[in-house]
């Protein structure tokens, strides 16, 4: 059934059915011209061998040889087999006078014959009968009487008789069928003929094309970038062929970078795995001593009066204790993240948390925090400790970035997919997206800048760790989410934080597929 279903096969049956319709059509049509031709010369026939007779009927009347007419009429038969009857009968009561056939003499003429030889128009024209599978050319001829036969016939009469002549046409239905046999014939034989040149040439100039292509498409599914499609053709497969080849270069060098790059990136990953290592141990080295030493200088700081002139110096020092302690708390959430714990949650409850805390540094900054978020808004299946840790890293961020005060506009509103397929990586694992804004009129991010915030380790601040950014972009795509950052220099920025919209009910379909990276519990 597979051929059926080939191109081969469709063209070849498209192709010889529209040539096959055109030659079965003209070979119809030249059969039936041919047989109006036989018929017509049939007729042509049975006219001229009716004047014959006429004509010498005529004359052995005006020469009153009236024996010798029905020898006439033998004579006429004996030398043409095609003459099945000729007689003559009385226009007036219909019997026959005169007749090939003896018997007939003294009988009426047959109703058929009557009836055409009383109708007007009949006569002198000839018409085809049908008996049984045999056809005959018949005619009716009327003997007028004319001046010379005045002598022998009343003037009253107008007809002295009327002749009827059968002709045979079986010779001619013969010659018909014939010609029917060789027609068919010849397009059998040219069905045939034709249907072998398609097949040749189709196999020759579009099937072998094609299968050399197909075979060297499935060693290039195999991996094999090497192979090449002969393109020294010049018609549409030579053309094909050399963008094919385009192609396979094209995808060879974009494997080799592929590799090359998949290498650097191997390497790369070796080496951050190699450094969180690090990170994690001296993390880890640090942190007991900094505790006790924090708690050592407290002491200290607390057992200090008022008007000592040490004071100011330690609590300095424990301000800079405690951003250690911070730097090592970033290095460890960064090396070892805590694992996700997934809950039905608000994210305006979230926000409400981070913007409690945050209210005091952002009224001592001058900074109006505004709000909005569309009406409800469904709560999702997310961490609210890490995502306020994200909310709060990237606030953090716009209060930095407006140390003479300003606005920060944040705002909830829920997306359609198609509204923000174009800035998340994700594929399609919800219908509905929250999108959480966070839009300040601080300095501004140039472009440059934009592509590394979030790297580790990268900041432009004087103070931090520059990972927070980062921390906060592992988190939300552990969310299945995605960070989106636009910014104009000296006009402000706006992050976008957006989140798929899952439920509870649709908690199995959300974790179906295995998340790379942190392990997370649910």
């Amino acid at each position: 059934m597979q051929i059926f279903k080939s191109i081969r096969f469709k063209l070849m049956f498209l192709a010889l059915f529209a040539v096959l319709s055109i030659m079965a059509l003209l070979v119809l049509s030249d059969v039936r011209d041919t047989e109006e031709r036989i018929i017509e010369s049939q007729k042509g026939k049975v006219i001229l061998l009716s004047d014959t007779i006429n004509h010498s009927l005529m004359i052995f009347m005006l020469e009153n040889r009236w024996n010798e007419i029905r020898d006439m009429i033998d004579n006429y038969i004996q030398r043409n087999s095609d003459i099945k009857e000729v007689s003559i009968f009385n226009p007036d009561n219909g019997k026959v006078f005169i007749s090939a056939n003896r018997g007939e003499i003294g009988k009426e003429i047959s109703r058929e014959i009557w009836d055409r030889s009383v109708s007007p128009g009949q006569n002198n024209n000839p018409a085809l009968i049908k008996r049984g599978e045999e056809l005959f050319a018949t005619r009716l001829i009327s003997i007028k009487n004319l001046p010379p036969c005045y002598a022998c016939h009343s003037r009253a009469k107008t007809e002295l008789g009327i002749m009827y002549i059968e002709i045979s046409l079986l010779k001619a239905q013969q010659s018909m069928r014939d010609s029917r046999y060789k027609h068919i014939l010849g397009l059998a034989i040219s069905c045939i003929l034709i249907s072998l040149i398609f097949w040749l040439s189709i196999n020759r100039l579009l099937i072998k094309p094609l299968n050399e292509m197909v075979n060297i498409m499935k060693k290039v599914e195999q991996k094999d970038l090497s192979v090449r499609i002969d393109s020294d053709r010049n018609d549409e497969f030579g053309f094909l062929s050399r963008s094919f080849n385009n192609m396979i270069i094209s995808l060879e060098e974009s494997k080799k970078e592929l590799e090359t790059f998949h290498l650097q990136q191997i390497e790369k990953a070796s080496k951050l795995a190699s450094l969180g290592e690090i990170i994690s141990s001296i993390a880890h080295e640090i942190k007991n001593p900094l505790t006790g030493i924090n708690c050592a200088v407290q002491l200290v700081y607390n057992n200090l009066r008022e008007d000592n002139t040490q004071k100011p110096v330690v609590a300095e020092v424990l301000n800079q204790i405690g951003r250690l302690d911070r730097f090592v708390k970033d290095l460890l959430s960064y090396a070892k993240p805590t694992p996700l714990q997934f809950v039905p949650f608000q994210i305006k409850e979230s926000l409400k948390i981070v913007l409690f805390f945050v209210h005091s540094e952002a009224k001592k900054k001058h900074i109006e925090i505004n709000t909005f978020s569309e009406d409800n808004i469904p709560g999702i299946l997310m961490d609210p400790n890490q995502m306020q840790q994200v909310f709060l890293n990237i606030i953090i961020n716009a209060m930095d970035s407006m140390p003479q005060g300003g606005t920060l506009t944040i705002s909830v509103a829920v997306k359609d997919y198609r509204e923000v397929s174009g800035k998340i990586k994700e594929p399609a694992i919800a219908d509905k997206w929250l999108a959480v804004s966070f839009e300040d009129n601080g300095t501004g991010i140039s472009q440059d800048d934009i592509e590394h915030i979030f790297e580790p380790f990268y900041s432009k601040k004087t103070k931090g760790t520059g990972l927070g950014l980062s921390i906060s972009q592992k988190i939300v795509h552990n969310h299945r989410g995605e960070i989106f950052v636009d910014s104009t220099p000296g006009k402000g920025t706006l992050f976008t934080v957006y989140l798929p919209v899952i439920t509870l009910a649709d908690k199995n379909r959300f974790f179906a597929g295995e998340l790379k990276g942190d392990s997370i519990e649910t």
